[in-house]
């Protein structure tokens, strides 16, 4: 059994123990994938140990992109936002921590577009500085992450493709204007953005 602890989610519990998110949910008759109270046991089928699942989202480690882990020249990403303008840089230091991500500005209300093909692994208000996010899961152990934004318009579970709009720019969270806070994570370790954005079109500096 699994104990749901605050900031864990149904979907983070079942890539943990490598089992499909509908059988988990099935198997505990849970009618609601997205909506799992902290306190609830789960059986997690063919388990032989409880994991400690991280809660969503997971502090992160920094660590450089390296040969075992990168996807290589094809990993062809959308720039998320049409026009959008380059802020900041991947690795940039700050007071308390390592920028984890490239920061890309925008109007307010634009929107923020998927990146590549991917289901939402996590969307809506976090109390940390990234504000209301949506997280995106393309699998082989890429996600994909958009911080700051003024609203969600996917659902956790839903499936998007690439350039279909997700968010809406904002500034919430740690922001101090609009914009788009954009990471890629390769089996959840923060990489710079930029080698897998560069071979578009739609990437400028």
């Amino acid at each position: 059994m699994h104990v749901v602890q605050p900031g864990q989610t149904l979907w983070r519990i079942a890539r943990a123990y490598d089992i499909p998110l509908d059988k988990l949910a099935e198997v505990n008759g849970i009618e609601n994938p997205a909506r799992v109270d902290v306190g609830t046991p789960i059986f997690i089928p063919g388990a032989r140990a409880t994991l400690d699942v991280a809660a969503y989202p997971a502090p992160l480690p920094f660590e450089r992109p390296s040969a075992a882990v990168h996807p290589g020249p094809s990993a062809d990403f959308l720039w998320p936002v049409d026009g959008g303008a380059f802020m900041r840089p991947f690795g940039e230091p700050r007071r308390h921590h390592v920028h984890a991500g490239v920061d890309i500005r925008g109007a307010r209300g634009q929107d923020i577009l998927a990146a590549k093909d991917g289901v939402v692994a996590f969307c809506g208000g976090t109390k940390t500085g990234y504000g209301t996010m949506v997280v995106l899961d393309h699998g082989d152990g890429v996600q994909t992450l958009y911080a700051h934004a003024q609203k969600v318009l996917v659902r956790q579970g839903e499936a998007v493709r690439r350039g279909e709009a997700i968010a809406l720019m904002g500034r919430t969270g740690n922001a101090t204007t609009e914009h788009c806070h954009f990471e890629i994570r390769l089996e959840n370790h923060a990489v710079d953005p930029m080698p897998y954005l560069l071979g578009t079109t739609e990437a400028h500096r």
